[in-house]
């Protein structure tokens, strides 16, 4: 192997790497972002970030490797749960072979990935917290597969969840493995949850286990030739079995347990339950030993290797910016809607409270707090209706606010600074957003400032957000984040009333409004100030986010483009461009060449719509617009009046 000192990325589609000792600290370890990539023969040391990070890839290989969190603790729950060895997002087709995972927040953790195919996967110790915790979990990735695997969690030093965890993921099958420990009183061996019917699991044993050894919560779901060994009923450390140390729960219709057994139960009075009336239940007490568990030999060494890395594929040509548009030489613009320069606040005494706070049930109100938090969230919120007002939040190595899972969660009146940003550039992972939103549909977020975050507001499978008089400043990224405000699948949603701005010399921006995979979203009324990435623009609508409306929002000092579409039935109405930008800020020169309108759709519009001083004359409207109203002319103006939140702590 040769040692490699750095982060790694992929540069072209096919691309192979391979043959050596990687150390990362701070960042992803190996990004890839590219089709068809192999990593083979590699073993990866990472700290403070995820060791492989996939993102947007299909048919991604990873064989024959070690990966190691080298900044795990000693003992408990990592820091935050970004420390995954790999972290795989909208991955489809990964295969992962011959592959151990060390102590990892999880060993595997697939997002949108459909049809993985993991083989020969050995993982050992691994830390959370809360949701991870998993040696695999798939994670809305369907019909994949884990075959021939091996975990084992010291009490001692672990902090795990379900050791395989299948969520909104149908017909996964799991089969020929081993999982030793579990000292979690909720988590159990392997768990199906909501939306993954047509689970499989065949001749899998389960050794040591607390709360459980296998369960579902959803139909159709099968456990074959499963065994559990020596499960526990007693306190590991972290409180007792919340199950009373089940075994198997079958919580679903169409569920069957056969040709399975169990050796020394924690509690034999607790071996079954569940809707079972329609299930087949052949489990019986027996006097049985583990199967034999895989193992992964390597045979790593300092010796010099040949590295064979094949010539590039051809890259897509550069294509040519077109003449600008005819447009009509006078339009009438009118003034853009009167946005109030100011939101006073009465003044509000704060307390400070030093640590991390979470929610304890449905409806609470926490307020009138100054919260001093490092190295995991400030605030968690996993309770519907809860309500987050007057606050000031400084969070440092992990998110401002998150919320997982819970409805109609209020945030109002507050301001959330990220303290422990870079002075410039990048922040050293994704995991540093102001408000970080999982799974929480109907989100309310209202008259608060965002500071120096990965991201301002990320919104994850949470449709039906509702935000206004929104303000942030300087977005450290890195990609993909870098965002005031990124809805990704979380369509029906609203920004109104905003600002940003984004200092060239120290922010890392990408898009500052992205939004993907989300239908319906309307953005209106704001200012964009500042974008010096050489890809992102003020605000872009890609795949599945048909519907989309921009309205009186004006974009100043952009680099790569203002406003941008590559889906269809989206309208700018009243967007304008000031003052963008045709050279390099500091990252490169803009890809588009400073264009300011993309309208790469169908059925999209720009009307009412205006530029001044363009960074590039002859680039100002491209894409498909044979069908668009094109109504963008060149005019004197101003921009427009912008939103400041004015917070009066004491």
């Amino acid at each position: 192997m040769t040692r490699h000192d750095g982060p790694i990325q992929s540069e072209y589609a096919g691309q192979v790497i391979e043959n050596l000792d990687i150390y990362a600290e701070g960042t992803a370890a190996v990004s890839i972002q590219h089709d068809g990539v192999v990593l083979r023969n590699v073993r990866i040391h990472h700290s403070d970030g995820v060791g492989v990070s996939v993102i947007g890839a299909d048919g991604v290989r990873i064989e024959n490797s070690e990966i190691i969190n080298a900044g795990a603790p000693a003992s408990g729950p990592e820091t935050d749960t970004g420390q995954n060895n790999i972290d795989v997002d909208r991955g489809t087709n990964l295969t992962v072979t011959g592959t151990t995972l060390r102590e990892g927040s999880s060993g595997i953790y697939l997002l949108n990935s459909p049809g993985a195919a993991l083989s020969g996967i050995e993982g050992y110790d691994f830390h959370g917290p809360f949701p991870r915790g998993q040696l695999v979990q798939f994670d809305k990735s369907p019909d994949s597969t884990l075959d021939t695997f091996y975990v084992k969690n010291n009490p001692d030093v672990a902090w795990t969840e379900d050791n395989i965890s299948v969520y909104q993921s149908a017909n996964v099958t799991i089969s020929n493995g081993v999982i030793d420990g579990n000292n979690s009183p909720s988590g159990v061996g392997v768990m199906f949850e909501e939306g993954s019917t047509g689970g499989r699991v065949s001749h899998v044993d389960a050794i040591h286990m607390g709360n459980g050894a296998f369960s579902t919560y959803t139909d159709d779901v099968s456990f074959d030739h499963t065994r559990s060994i020596d499960n526990i009923a007693t306190d590991q450390g972290r409180g007792a079995p919340l199950s009373n140390a089940l075994i198997w729960n079958t919580s679903g219709e169409g569920v069957s347990v056969t040709n399975s057994s169990y050796e020394n139960a924690g509690n034999p009075t607790n071996i079954l339950w569940g809707e079972v009336a329609a299930t087949v239940a052949d489990v019986t007490e027996a006097d049985i030993a583990p199967q034999a568990h895989w193992t992964n030999g390597f045979a790593w060494n300092g010796d010099t290797p040949i590295v064979t890395i094949p010539e590039p594929v051809d890259p897509a040509p550069v294509l040519p910016v077109p003449d600008p548009v005819e447009v009509p030489p006078v339009v009438t613009v009118p003034d853009p809607i009167e946005t109030p320069p100011t939101v006073p606040v009465d003044s509000i005494a704060l307390t400070r409270h030093d640590g991390p706070i979470q929610s304890e049930y449905a409806g609470q109100v926490i307020e009138n707090l100054d919260i001093y938090a490092e190295g995991t969230a400030a605030v968690s919120i996993q309770h519907d209706g809860v309500v987050l007002r007057n606050v000031r939040i400084h969070h440092s190595d992990g998110v401002g606010v998150s919320v997982i899972g819970a409805d109609g969660v209020r945030i109002e009146n507050s301001e959330i600074i990220n303290a422990g940003a870079p002075a410039s550039g990048p922040e050293t992972d994704t995991g540093q957003n102001n408000i970080d939103v999982d799974r929480g549909t109907n989100l309310t977020v209202i008259d608060t400032t965002l500071r120096e975050g990965s991201s301002g507001i990320y919104l994850l499978n949470s449709p039906g957000a509702a935000l206004s008089g929104i303000e942030g400043y300087d977005f450290h990224g890195p990609f993909p984040r870098g965002q005031l405000v990124q809805f990704d699948k979380s369509p029906d949603s609203t920004l109104d009333t905003f600002y940003v701005k984004n200092d060239a010399a120290t922010s890392w921006t990408e898009d500052n409004i992205s939004v993907y995979q989300s239908a319906n979203v309307t953005i209106s009324n704001g200012v964009i100030d500042g974008n010096n990435s050489p890809s992102g623009v003020g605000v872009m609508f890609e795949e599945g986010s048909t519907g989309g409306r921009v309205s009186h929002v004006d974009a100043i000092h952009m680099g790569n483009g203002a406003f941008s579409t590559y889906t269809d039935d989206v309208s700018f109405d009243f967007t304008r461009s000031f003052d963008n930008i045709a050279t390099d800020q500091g990252r490169g020169a803009p890809l588009s060449n400073a264009l300011i309108w993309n309208t790469s759709g169908e059925g999209v519009s720009v009307t009412n719509s205006s530029y001044e001083n363009a960074g590039n004359p002859t680039n100002i409207l491209w894409g498909e617009v044979a069908a668009t109203v094109a109504d963008a002319t060149e005019a004197d103006i101003t921009p427009q009046a912008h939103l400041i939140n004015e917070f009066a702590w004491s």
